[in-house]
């Protein structure tokens, strides 16, 4: 069994239980305000299930090889982190070495927007409102999209940027697209902040890497009939996101 995350029509984050042959069995009654609080209350409930479920398979940290020592026992690590205790644990590692107070991850439920579904600050404050999702088109996680990479250490000077409501203001920048076996753009992984900072080609390329191993824990999109026809397994209540 796996466990399937996603928003529902009121932009909150569920999860169901799915069998084998990606049927909904059951699923949570909460509806949650990140997908992090759903992942951890599906994993919670589901946890004394017999044939306790997977919520995803994720490649060793083997299956890719660095250009540096430092480089694939941080790969090693955030593999590990990101199977033991999920995304922000991993960023968290990911962040480490830089100067940049925040490392996240987005999510394009759809062509027009993209979600946060995971983030670390160095300073630990809440996040701000205007980031937890941003419009496509408004987007730094754009460029990255469309050109397969994006890195600015000062945005105010970089001509590409020119006319951008966020150029000076997010004025570094660095990441690249998450992208499925498939070939699906599924959203972006960064590292930026307000001041300007450049980011070793080492702990780019490590980035590059750690992308390819996310994409197998982002949200997944539920069939609302299948939704609706998944009996409740967590006791009912008012929601804790």
């Amino acid at each position: 069994m796996q466990v399937v995350v996603f928003l529902d029509a009121a932009e909150r984050w569920r999860w169901q239980l799915h069998s084998s042959d990606g049927l909904a069995v059951a699923e949570g009654c909460d509806a949650f305000a990140t997908y992090s609080q759903a992942v951890r209350n599906a994993n919670e409930v589901c946890r004394g299930i017999p044939d306790a479920p997977v919520e995803v398979e994720v490649p060793t940290a083997s299956s890719w090889v660095g250009s540096t020592a430092r480089i694939n026992e941080t790969f090693a690590e955030v593999c590990q982190a990101l199977a033991d205790r999920g995304l922000e644990a991993a960023l968290e590692i990911l962040n480490r070495p830089l100067l940049h107070r925040y490392s996240a991850i987005y999510w394009m439920p759809d062509p027009e927007r993209l979600v946060n579904v995971a983030v670390f600050d160095k300073l630990g404050e809440a996040y701000p409102p205007h980031l937890q999702w941003v419009p496509y088109n408004q987007s730094f996680c754009q460029f990255a999209i469309r050109e397969g990479q994006f890195r600015t250490a000062n945005s105010a000077l970089d001509a590409r940027l020119d006319g951008h409501a966020y150029q000076g203001v997010l004025n570094s920048y660095h990441a690249v697209p998450l992208v499925s076996t498939g070939g699906e753009i599924l959203g972006t992984i960064c590292h930026f902040d307000a001041a300007s900072l450049a980011l070793d080609d080492d702990d780019f390329e490590l980035l590059r890497m750690v992308a390819r191993v996310v994409v197998h824990h982002l949200p997944k999109p539920a069939p609302p009939a299948v939704r609706e026809a998944a009996p409740p397994l967590a006791p009912t209540g008012s929601g804790n996101g």
